[in-house]
């Protein structure tokens, strides 16, 4: 997908150190892209980890199934 029409799938771009996404499916664009590591995620399972750098740009393509309510629940 072309940056350009990335940009329009944006309603919001957030710029500030803190900002974050959350999602089922998204997509990510960046002119560098760091070494993938496994970090721990819940219980036994693991996470894949990695840094975009250089104008990074990330679209949520398919938003979470769960509640905002559910969400707090979880990340607690």
């Amino acid at each position: 997908m072309k940056r350009k029409d990335l940009r329009k799938l944006a309603n919001n771009i957030y710029r500030s150190t803190g900002d974050a996404l959350a999602g089922e499916r998204i997509i990510a664009q960046a002119r560098s892209i760091g070494d993938v590591c496994i970090v721990s995620g819940t219980s036994s399972h693991r996470v894949q980890q990695t840094v975009l750098k250089k104008n990074a740009l990330c679209v949520i393509d398919k938003e979470f199934r769960l509640s905002d309510t559910e969400m707090r629940l979880k990340l607690k």
